[in-house]
């Protein structure tokens, strides 16, 4: 895939679906900018990426505050002086009967997982913007989830962000197609990250009647087509297509990366 030279900026880049972006848009030849709240985390994963050869500096970023975001993309347009892929990695889930789910639990789930998004959008057009009119188009990819796609018990602040980040992405591929912009939403199944594991262990300690996360893995292997759980690298595959040249006429889609979990 042709990545070599761009300047891709991925966030939630300390682990899980980040990280492994992260790894594999360096290999193939992207500059990265890996991004987190744990900027310890952060600095593992570029550590990761110089080992194998590749560029990456790490910043330690809260995505929910838009002055940080102005700083970060800031550095990135002094440093490199172009933007050519956002990638929205970071994100939240906390697994609650809606009856038990108050409504600051709720308001944050859709600070970390909403309103990050579109502040790094916002932040970032701009310079994507003076980036794409040297005859380089950009890419925005933004992590939701099949839960943004269907509804799903003790999910409800989970699918409510993850489906406004499934429409904000359509809508924003409408309106930055001006400036060749792309913009597209990928949508996981269950993954076997720190987030995914814990979302199994939260949902058994909420009463869900599975004996053990073992078991829930089992469980979802076997109702998926593909016969597995999903790993980081699947998902990573997937952000590196819609950043690459490759992808050029894709915006304003949705891909979903499930083994067909969601449709059996």
């Amino acid at each position: 895939m042709q990545l070599k030279d761009k300047v891709i900026l991925v966030t939630g880049a300390a682990s899980g679906i980040g990280r492994q972006a992260c790894l594999t848009l360096a290999k193939g030849g992207a500059r990265v900018f890996a991004t987190d709240l744990n900027g310890a985390g952060a600095a593992e994963t570029v550590g990761r990426i110089e080992a194998e050869g590749g560029q990456a500096a790490s910043v330690a970023h809260d995505v929910t505050d838009p002055q940080d975001w102005q700083r970060v993309v800031g550095d990135i347009d002094r440093l490199a002086g172009r933007l050519d892929g956002l990638v929205n990695c970071a994100g939240l889930m906390v697994v609650r009967p809606f009856q038990d789910t108050d409504f600051a639990l709720y308001r944050r789930q859709q600070t970390v997982n909403v309103d990050s998004v579109w502040l790094g959008c916002q932040a970032a057009r701009a310079l994507m913007a003076k980036t794409a009119a040297l005859g380089k188009a950009c890419s925005i990819v933004n992590l939701s989830s099949i839960l943004g796609q269907k509804g799903g018990s003790m999910h409800a602040a989970y699918c409510t962000s993850k489906g406004a980040v499934r429409l904000m992405s359509k809508a924003l591929a409408v309106e930055l197609g001006r400036w060749q912009i792309r913009v597209n939403s990928v949508h996981p199944g269950l993954v076997e990250t720190p987030l995914g594991i814990g979302s199994m262990q939260d949902m058994i300690s909420h009463g869900v009647p599975i004996p053990s996360v073992e078991a829930a893995v089992g469980m979802v292997a076997q109702r998926t087509p593909l016969g597995r759980m999903a790993q980081p690298q699947d998902v990573a595959n997937v952000i590196a297509f819609l950043c690459a040249d490759e992808s050029a006429y894709v915006t304003g889609s949705e891909l979903t990366v499930d083994g067909g979990y969601s449709i059996n």
